[in-house]
């Protein structure tokens, strides 16, 4: 009898049921950190998070990009944002909800930034009103 392959996805996550996907979980989202952002936002978390990869060996991680996330304009100018002053404010509230850390700023070097990826998000607080 002929193995089966196991279908990973249903049809409406992707055409491929076999195919890369970007993990968020469930506390994740329920936590305060996450129901602070906007949508766009969390698009943006989203769309850094895909970025994302790791090499497993025998189900241990091997070896991440974790803090080697890029994003350059030409991604997210003028696809996902218009102007880089929103960009860069809603980078910043990553920043500031724990989700994400600068690991360079590339301006004078003329490179795009590097981005990685923390878990501060866990003990976020919420500041109080100036």
């Amino acid at each position: 009898m002929p193995r089966t392959k196991k279908t990973i996805h249903q049809p409406f996550e992707g055409r491929d049921p076999r195919g890369q996907f970007t993990k968020i979980t469930r506390d994740m989202m329920q936590s305060r950190a996450w129901k602070d952002l906007s949508l766009r936002q969390q698009g943006l978390y989203l769309h850094l998070k895909a970025k994302y990869t790791q090499k497993l060996a025998h189900g241990i991680v091997e070896s991440t990009n974790r803090d080697n996330i890029s994003l350059p304009k030409s991604e997210w100018f003028p696809a996902l944002y218009g102007d880089y002053r929103t960009f860069a404010a809603d980078i910043q509230k990553l920043e500031d909800n724990g989700f994400i850390h600068t690991i360079r700023y590339g301006k004078a070097l003329h490179q795009c930034n590097l981005y990685g990826f923390i878990d501060d998000w866990c003990t976020w607080v919420k500041p109080p009103p100036p």
